[in-house]
């Protein structure tokens, strides 16, 4: 393939000496004389000049950045070789931190410089291939995470979500179970400069208690039995990112303090260290609790609340958005069909009737989750029957447990109890741990076999 290069520099001899050798190397050469004429052909070659060789001090007031800077503008991946007189060469170098390949000095030696030159073409096509696979998993993020409504409701929170997501403020987003908070989330990380960097989720309630700090804010080698190594936790390696804090309604107190340290600061202290550290991590929270009742309880840290509270996002749940349902519905179909390697057999205007006057306390993941049996089963509501979350209509018939006295410990009894719900909210552990009578904590840590 004909490869373009322009060279910019106000000597007509090496312009016309670059136009020759370059030439018979199998480059494409274009020329200008300033920097003017320079960035002419930069605006209308982006997309197809491979490199740019450059003199750093040209006439008519513009310079070598300059043109490092009209490539950053056009975002752009077109690698930059600055050409320097010996005396010049910490200028130079100052032109590679910001942005330019490498330099040289005249007079320029042509082997290397065609060296160079390849070399550079090759770093350029890779972070070209670097920038597509970015924005092409970008784009399947923002197909996973898409956020699917037909409701008012939600076309105002996403507003408003959109222009927190412009600040780097912390953002707390509340709703019931099941309502998309995650997904809210997301959409903020979408819509603010952070997107592309690390985006860490942590589930306040999957997590005992005893490890919970070390978790968040890392450790130092020998902080305590079993720390080899040390950790930065996911506050350190969020860095410059955001950290998604879910159900942080059941952070215990000890821990909330350190937060809000955190949240006012910016500084944390990993176990074990004595030195803190400073993180640029953007904090987005998500609960299904009233935080301020919970606050006034004593369960949860008044100063914390009012440091979260500052932009609430509150998600209504589906059965006040039921205009959203049939929209969603379709988009599950799809994806479910998809999935399942199914023909698309969207449910009949029945159905949909059916669908949008069920109360779905389970919200959008119960509703998904019939779609995706509606998929793979062509099952229905049962006539007459609610369809909430953990009933049998919604779920199928209950399973029977049963056993003899004698024939299996408690631990086996329990983790029975625990597979057999799990089976029945078809892996909903929000309302598994309500049926159970147990915390969605403790529901975990059974998970874990921290209690079997």
């Amino acid at each position: 393939m004909n490869r373009i290069v322009l060279v910019i520099d106000d000597e007509e001899s090496i312009l016309q000496s670059m136009k020759f050798l370059l030439g018979n190397s199998g480059y494409t050469v274009m020329t200008a004389a300033d920097a003017t004429a320079g960035l002419k052909i930069i605006k209308e070659l982006e997309h197809e000049l491979s490199v740019i060789v450059t003199d750093l001090f040209l006439p008519g007031g513009f310079d070598g950045f300059e043109i490092i800077k009209a490539v950053k503008d056009l975002e752009t991946q077109i690698p930059i070789i600055m050409i320097t007189a010996f005396g010049n060469v910490e200028t130079a170098v100052r032109a590679m931190q910001n942005g330019a390949y490498t330099f040289l000095t005249k007079p320029i030696d042509m082997k290397v410089l065609l060296e160079q030159m390849n070399k550079a073409i090759e770093v350029g096509n890779l972070m070209k291939e670097n920038v597509r696979l970015k924005k092409e998993n970008l784009d399947i993020s923002a197909d996973k995470y898409r956020i699917v409504y037909q409701s008012e409701a939600m076309e105002k929170l996403l507003k408003n979500a959109s222009e927190i997501a412009k600040t780097d403020e912390t953002v707390l987003i509340t709703g019931e179970s099941g309502t998309g908070k995650e997904l809210v989330a997301h959409y903020i990380l979408r819509e603010s400069r952070r997107v592309g960097a690390p985006f860490l989720p942590f589930n306040a309630a999957a997590v005992t208690e005893s490890l919970m700090e070390s978790e968040l804010f890392g450790y130092k080698k020998g902080a305590f039995t079993g720390a080899d190594k040390n950790s930065p936790g996911l506050v350190g390696a969020a860095e410059g990112g955001t950290l998604f804090i879910d159900e942080i309604g059941d952070m215990p107190l000890s821990l909330q303090t350190k937060l809000l340290r955190f949240l006012e600061s910016r500084e944390y202290l990993p176990v074990g260290s004595p030195t803190p550290l400073h993180a640029n991590v953007r904090i987005i929270a998500a609960t299904n609790k009233n935080l301020e009742k919970e606050a006034e309880k004593g369960n949860f840290r008044k100063d914390l609340y009012y440091r979260l509270s500052t932009f609430i996002l509150n998600i209504p749940p589906l059965r006040e958005r039921k205009e959203d349902i049939p929209f969603l519905v379709k988009h599950f179909v799809e994806k479910a069909s998809l999935d399942f390697a199914k023909e698309v057999v969207y449910p009949d205007h029945e159905m949909i009737k059916a669908l949008v006057k069920q109360p779905w306390e389970g919200n959008i993941r119960e509703l998904k989750s019939f779609v995706n049996r509606f998929v793979l089963t062509g099952a229905g509501l049962p006539a007459g029957e609610s369809g909430n979350s953990g009933t049998q209509s919604e779920h199928g018939s209950a399973p029977l447990l049963s056993f003899r006295v004698g024939e299996k410990k408690l631990d086996e009894i329990e983790k029975e109890m625990i597979d057999a719900t799990l089976k029945f909210t078809d892996g909903d552990k929000h309302y598994a741990a309500k049926l159970l009578g147990l915390s969605e904590r403790t529901l975990y840590r059974k998970l874990k076999g921290d209690e079997f």
